[in-house]
């Protein structure tokens, strides 16, 4: 009994004192890309009637990453975002397109996932986002006529949420080269928020959805080390 557990011991006392690697790897960068988006009208009667189109826009930004484990990490960002929607409307007697831009500013929270070994793998990203609009611009042109207006409208706290939330979700490549790592991503994001507070029915919502391309390029400020548990 007591050489079982003088054995055991010994054992513990190997196991906890081999070095053990850990991950401690902070990276920094910039990304940029674009943004197809469109907002999705839901139970909302105005537009029953009126094709919703995609609305092209920049999105760029600083990232950070912090890796825990060799394939794992956190990934936080900060973006400036364009998105918005086209509205066709050829129900009246002129036909109109009217292009909705707005500007955000994004802070993403992803999980940080690549997959496969050698300079060049997979990667994966999945999160939470919050954002607030900065701005709108709304550009009528009369397909009938050919005539354009423009406008920067203003935001009224009593109808419009500037705040915005959801979720993201990406796939890419991820190429390790000499000093620093460069991927190229696709991404989809799904607002969970909603930007009009008035309702002709509570069932209404107008949410954003959003396609993103964007290439990133980081580098590491830490590298990964042995450390015995006596340093941890």
């Amino acid at each position: 009994m007591k050489k079982s557990l003088h054995h055991k011991l010994i054992v513990l006392a190997l196991i906890l004192s081999a070095p053990v690697t850990v991950y401690a790897q902070f990276s920094i960068g910039i990304q940029g890309g674009g943004n197809l988006s469109k907002m999705d009208f839901t139970n909302n009667q105005s537009y029953r009637l009126i094709d919703i189109g995609y609305e092209q826009g920049f999105i760029g930004g600083v990232v950070v990453q912090f890796l825990g484990e060799k394939h794992a990490g956190i990934q936080a960002e900060i973006n400036y975002s364009q998105r918005g929607w086209i509205e066709t409307d050829t129900t009246g007697v002129e036909h109109l397109k009217t292009s909705n831009r707005m500007d955000y500013f994004e802070m993403p929270i992803l999980s940080y996932i690549t997959i496969g070994g050698g300079k060049l793998h997979g990667l994966f990203n999945i999160g939470p986002y919050i954002g607030y609009g900065l701005n709108r611009k709304i550009t009528t042109e009369n397909l009938s006529s050919g005539a354009i207006n423009e406008e920067d409208y203003v935001f009224n706290d009593e109808k419009d949420n500037q705040l915005d939330f959801g979720l993201m979700a990406g796939a890419g490549i991820e190429y390790q080269m000499k000093v620093g790592k460069f991927s190229a991503e696709a991404r989809y994001t799904v607002g969970f928020g909603d930007i009009d507070k008035e309702k002709f029915y509570q069932s209404e919502v107008s949410q954003f959805r959003i396609i993103t391309v964007l290439l990133r390029y980081t580098v590491p400020l830490g590298r990964k080390k042995d450390l015995n548990p006596e340093e941890i």
